[in-house]
């Protein structure tokens, strides 16, 4: 009896062979999303679910003791499947934010990371900083004029651009992938994503032509760090989810994951 069930068309191998101890019989409902979003996930060829938050779901509801129903959903459909009651817990890269906080709650981090401009390499151009009129250092919007400027909808980027360049061409992706794909058919000029992501993509022969213009200055719009979002007010599953993070960030876990999916470590 396994303790993961996927409640999707999604291949079977998403499903955890973890066994389940007779007296466990709590559920919890976890939406995730098959969008790739490598190193975090994305769900391969073979239809296997796959990465650090993969990995980590997976340990989580093995230390949870739990049966966990898995629900594969786009990215920007998660947090009001949540906010509805269809979902305990969502995951999906989800920056934990002050403005978030106010209809869900977070876990503690479990990765932290910043936030890059990526753009051809042809594009020779020199990226400094500003105030901002709320006092923090943003990206100068000078560089941005006359130009148009990919996000992810529905990402603490795109709330990011939404405030600070309200005068900027902002085009919002349903995926990430659809925006480098954009940006590599000259169709938007940059695109400003996490990190992680975006080094995956220069990683690419897709990639090969762009590189790093610039990274953004640390911003409360743009998070703490990436956790485990819980429904506001559930404490009992907020516990659980954070108890069981704890465990798997002890005993190295956590590290072997992030090692193996960013650093390609076994």
């Amino acid at each position: 009896m396994s303790n993961i069930v996927v409640k999707t068309a999604l291949a079977l191998a998403v499903a955890s062979s973890v066994a389940l101890p007779a007296f466990a019989e709590d559920v919890i409902r976890i939406g995730m999303t098959p969008e790739p979003y490598l190193p975090f996930g994305q769900v391969n060829a073979a239809g296997e679910w796959e990465g650090i938050e993969a990995d980590i779901t997976h340990a989580l509801c093995e230390r949870m003791k739990v049966k966990c129903e898995i629900s594969a959903m786009a990215f920007d459909g998660l947090l009001p499947a949540l906010k509805e009651n269809k979902l305990d817990v969502a995951v999906g890269a989800f920056s934990i934010t002050d403005e978030r906080r106010e209809t869900v709650d977070f876990s503690a981090s479990y990765y932290t990371e910043g936030t890059s401009l990526v753009g051809p390499k042809s594009e020779q151009v020199t990226i400094g900083t500003v105030d901002a009129p709320d006092g923090t250092k943003i990206l100068d919007p000078k560089a941005f004029e006359g130009k148009i400027l990919g996000v992810q909808a529905s990402t603490v980027q795109h709330q990011y651009v939404t405030k600070y360049y309200p005068e900027i061409e902002v085009k919002a992706y349903d995926t990430a992938d659809n925006s480098m794909a954009d940006l590599a058919a000259g169709r938007i000029d940059f695109v400003l994503s996490p990190d992680l992501y975006l080094h995956t993509f220069l990683a690419t022969p897709q990639g090969a032509e762009f590189d790093i213009k610039a990274a953004a200055p640390e911003n409360k719009v743009l998070g703490e760090g990436v956790g485990y979002v819980v429904k506001k007010g559930d404490a009992a599953t907020l516990k659980k989810v954070d108890d069981a993070l704890a465990s798997i960030k002890a005993d190295g876990t956590l590290d072997k994951s992030i090692a193996h999916w960013v650093d390609g470590k076994k």
